[in-house]
């Protein structure tokens, strides 16, 4: 099976252009219909476009190993937002390590594991070596959503230490990179809010305004845009509070407060809903 998704990112690192990569191969339409609609052409037009990507087929091709495996760590990807870490445990004791032949299987791994290490066994050393194994990684792109979701796992842990210089070393990472992310599918919308949600609450609650407002309303474009709204309440509960600590407009501080309040009782988080509400309270007083 081939692996669209590598073919173009591969041809986006080399910075090629469709029409680029196909001229003199076949025409435009052939390469869009493999990349946009799976539709496979011929394997010679197929060999001559990764010869000009200087690879081989063999590079972009799946094996049924390599799928399994995928799958295992996508499924205990999404088993994060649930909270089910029975579940992301069993999924993970399923992968041998040592048996990961992709850089993008092992940088997921261990993410993983460190988001396990972190969030169930409340291990912040173990996380920041499976962490620390992602950012050490060779030849990672910068925008890549594992290398941003460590940068953001060490973040948390050093702010929670009280190390705010560290964290922020990460952050500032994090907001050279984050909007150059292509968001092809819906776990990298969720991971992205995510990112930003974290980012925007850290700088805005060191009144570093410019940047947390910055990210709040890229997370806010990307929810609607990918009709994602699970961390909606946060991003605009977040933003009405910097709207209040800069004096802004009443009717604009006002908006993002009833909105998140809405979000809120659509998510059924009854924390955000009550902090939204007794920003309101102030508000108005």
């Amino acid at each position: 099976m081939i692996n669209i998704e590598k073919f173009i990112q591969i041809r986006k690192e080399q910075k090629l252009s469709q029409t680029d990569l196909c001229h003199g191969i076949c025409t435009q339409s052939t390469l869009s219909k493999f990349e946009n609609n799976g539709q496979v052409p011929s394997f010679k037009i197929l060999k001559q476009l990764c010869d000009r990507l200087n690879i081989e087929v063999g590079d972009i091709m799946t094996s049924s190993d390599e799928k399994k495996v995928a799958r295992l760590l996508f499924e205990a990807d999404f088993s994060f937002i649930n909270f089910d870490y029975a579940k992301i445990l069993n999924i993970l004791s399923q992968i041998n390590p040592q048996h990961l032949k992709r850089d993008e299987d092992k940088v997921h791994y261990h993410f993983l594991r460190g988001q396990y290490a972190l969030k169930s066994d409340r291990n912040q050393m173990s996380a920041l070596f499976y962490f620390n194994n992602i950012l050490t990684t060779d030849n990672l792109p910068k925008n890549d959503i594992y290398r941003l979701l460590a940068l953001n796992g060490c973040s948390q842990i050093y702010a929670k230490q009280g190390e705010t210089e560290k964290a922020q070393h990460y952050y500032d990472q994090i907001l050279k990179s984050i909007m150059d992310v292509d968001i092809t599918n819906v776990l990298t919308t969720m991971h992205i809010l995510a990112i930003l949600c974290d980012a925007g609450e850290f700088y805005g609650e060191r009144k570093m305004y410019k940047e947390s407002n910055s990210l709040l309303r890229y997370g806010y474009k990307i929810g609607m845009e990918q009709h994602s709204i699970f961390y909606m309440a946060r991003i605009l509960l977040r933003q009405g509070l910097n709207d209040m600590e800069q004096a802004k407009k009443k009717e604009i501080t006002s908006q993002h407060l009833y909105d998140a309040c809405a979000f809120a009782r659509i998510n059924r988080n009854r924390i955000t809903l009550e902090k939204a509400r007794k920003l309101l309270k102030q508000l108005n007083a």
